[in-house]
């Protein structure tokens, strides 16, 4: 078994020296749990076991040597500097796991035994991660507005369209408040989202907020003008205008 052990570390770290070791003693934790490697006095430099990159994303699997009492990694966005997971493991400085690189978002799949079937598939945009539940799934609804909620500041432009769709989502399921908290932020990055402002026009709409909404379809109504798509402004808000 150890040296089973061994080999499995051998090639952890042959493959490991490929990427960068990460400082994130200043990263953001939306972990929803504290930290040890966030502590102050801490001057530790993490591995990165694993990492997922492309034209948009940034992410990578890195091992926490902080923890004494198990090994576990965290998965952080580099690009925005925030620490999004933590993930167990049962092999010393491995996280079971690694990344779906045929996946054009940020998968994580979970080596849990078993062969083909052993595998979990954890999902770390928040457009996709909710696109897996119902309404009823409310403490998990929760919990992904949370994790939201914390990384709204670290967003920037590029991620706009993952935010829309974060919050319309979050519109179906009746979270009116917090997906245009979410619509607000999209506004905010790129005023130029014309879609954002329907959007939103619904969500003051559910609140029964009239004037808002008249509002915001009127901008969107406007956007749509000046891209010569005013015959695409859907007849439903015609009364609005």
């Amino acid at each position: 078994m150890r040296s089973i052990k061994l080999i499995v570390f051998a090639l952890c770290w042959m493959n490991c020296t490929a990427y960068a070791n990460l400082d994130i003693q200043h990263y953001k934790n939306c972990t929803g749990s504290p930290l040890k490697a966030l502590q102050v006095d801490s001057r530790l430099i993490f591995l990165t076991i694993d990492a997922y990159k492309n034209n948009q994303y940034n992410y990578a699997a890195i091992l926490d040597a902080s923890e004494t009492e198990m090994t576990q990694c965290l998965i952080v966005d580099i690009s925005r500097k925030v620490i999004l997971d933590t993930i167990p493991s049962m092999i010393s400085n491995s996280c079971s796991g690694q990344w779906d690189k045929k996946s054009h978002t940020p998968v994580w799949m979970a080596d849990i035994g078993g062969g083909k079937d052993g595998v979990n598939y954890f999902h770390y945009l928040s457009s996709e991660q909710l696109k897996q539940l119902n309404k009823r799934d409310a403490t998990e609804i929760e919990q992904i507005i949370e994790s939201i909620d914390c990384q709204l500041p670290t967003y920037q432009k590029q991620d706009v369209a993952e935010l829309n769709d974060a919050a319309f989502l979050l519109y179906k399921f009746e979270y009116y408040a917090e997906s245009l908290k979410v619509l607000n932020q999209v506004v905010q990055l790129d005023p130029n989202r014309t879609v954002a402002y329907l959007n939103r026009a619904d969500t003051y709409l559910a609140l029964k907020n009239k004037a808002q909404a008249r509002k915001n379809y009127m901008m969107y109504a406007d956007q749509m003008k000046k891209l010569g798509l005013s015959n695409k402004v859907p007849l439903r808000i015609k009364k609005y205008l």
